[in-house]
């Protein structure tokens, strides 16, 4: 003998579970635009092996960016201004492109080995930069290897010196 549903041939039932829908959209609707910043910044980032990873926090509305600096070492590159380079073309472009952020924050990080060989990633350098600052900011201007001092909070490793002496 079949069962039968007869909650859900009642009309009040069915006008319930749209109101849960129509929440469920208007409640993540924030959470989708924190991810469409975080996937822009990922996308923005193009050097191979950086391998950047990108979160919006809430409900601060900052975008983190997190990505690996040991590339740039690699190929001997200077890390203040490969570092200053992609801060560059982040920080400006997500602030304009997302109006509800309010800040952008980057981190480069550094892969070591202790003496025994264990590896393992350090902050080297990371800059905070937000929104009423980097409007001021003429970036087409700006030298990649200001960008750190441009910063509204900083952070740099004295690592970050000594591999850029190198």
């Amino acid at each position: 003998m079949p069962i039968e549903w007869t909650a859900w041939t009642t009309p009040g039932v069915e006008m319930n579970i749209a109101i849960v829908l129509i929440l469920a959209l208007l409640l993540s609707s924030p959470a989708i635009a924190a991810e469409t910043a975080a996937m822009f910044a990922k996308g923005v980032i193009t050097e191979p092996g950086l391998h950047p990873w990108t979160i919006v926090t809430l409900p601060d509305e900052c975008l983190v960016v997190e990505l690996r600096l040991d590339p740039f070492v690699a190929k001997h590159g200077d890390l203040k201004r490969e570092f200053g380079a992609i801060a560059r073309t982040i920080v400006p472009a997500a602030l304009d492109k997302f109006p509800k952020l309010k800040s952008v924050q980057l981190t480069g990080l550094l892969t070591i080995r202790d003496k025994r060989g264990n590896e393992r990633e350090v902050q080297a350098v990371m800059v905070k930069f937000y929104r009423a600052k980097s409007a001021s900011i003429k970036w087409a201007t700006v030298n990649p290897e200001d960008v750190i001092g441009l910063s509204d909070k900083k952070t740099v490793s004295p690592m970050l010196a000594a591999t850029v002496a190198r």
